[in-house]
């Protein structure tokens, strides 16, 4: 009977764990915000970090890690994110806690930290704004952090080129997501043309409720089998600059169990520089 409790409650243990995914809440952030074994970190623009943010966050905009120009939003090299990451104190050995105002930027850095090697990394379920919510320590003071040397373990098995991205999409078993507001996927935005060929609109809002929590596994299962999103298929995923993909990545394959989700990481900015897109 003893060793039937036990396998229950591992059993209820993992269902509950697949269901959160790499997202943890207000509450079990507020519990180790001191513990010197956890970082945390703003992906947002230093601007916003130094207006307030979570006491202990070190600011850490994600447009770091990637390029200006001659197009916005790709990914530096290898060499250049782990510097980067290094200055701002990242340390892959300690369980990196990310945040923003609605989970895109974290979930860009997500992806990236991943790709890179690390294995403890985590998203805050509602970001700043449910933190703020629920009254927890905010500051105004930054927080300085002691350089590291990253020594990254590069896997880019989720990182696609517009290459590819041509090389697959067309296939039957492939499914291409615009993880857009409806008006850049429609063209109607002075900042978009419209989409990819063949693409499919699931807008990264429609990831959270009313209080900016991620939804429900089961209800976020229900909508990406409605556009046809399942998990027999290969996803790719795209935005603007890959940002809004970020978020889509981490809950696709932290919370729902989707085992084969890609990133086109040059994203529209760079697809519309030498292709067609549909409006």
């Amino acid at each position: 009977m003893k060793k039937l409790c036990i396998v229950a409650a591992l059993v209820i243990y993992t269902i509950g764990a697949v269901a959160q995914g790499d997202f943890i809440s207000v509450k079990e952030l507020a519990g180790k915000i001191n513990d010197s074994k956890v970082q945390i970190f703003d992906a947002r623009k230093e601007a916003e970090y130094k207006q307030v943010h979570i006491r202990n966050a070190v600011s850490f905009p994600v447009e770091e890690l990637s390029t200006k120009t001659p197009i916005e939003g790709i990914l530096k090299s290898d060499a250049e994110i782990a510097k980067v990451m290094g200055a701002h104190g990242v340390d892959f050995s300690k369980e990196i806690v990310l945040y923003c105002n609605k989970g895109s930027n974290a979930g860009r850095m997500y992806w990236i930290m991943k790709m890179m090697g690390a294995s403890n990394v985590k998203l805050l379920d509602g970001n700043l704004d449910a933190w703020k919510a629920a009254r927890k320590p905010v500051t105004r003071m930054p927080k300085m952090p002691k350089k590291t040397t990253v020594t990254a373990n590069v896997d880019r098995s989720s990182y696609l080129t517009m290459d590819d991205v041509k090389a697959q999409k067309a296939k039957s078993n492939v499914v291409l997501v615009d993880a857009r507001a409806d008006n850049y996927f429609n063209g109607t935005d002075p900042k978009s043309k419209g989409h990819i060929e063949g693409a499919i609109s699931i807008n990264s809002d429609l990831m959270r409720d009313d209080k900016g929590l991620i939804k429900s596994a089961e209800d976020l299962n229900k909508l990406f089998a409605s556009k046809g999103v399942t998990k027999d298929k290969e996803v790719i995923l795209y935005c603007q600059t890959s940002t809004r993909a970020g978020l889509l990545y981490t809950i696709m394959t932290t919370k729902l169990g989707y085992t084969n989700v890609k990133v086109y990481d040059g994203a529209y900015n760079e697809w519309v520089t030498s292709n067609k897109v549909v409006s």
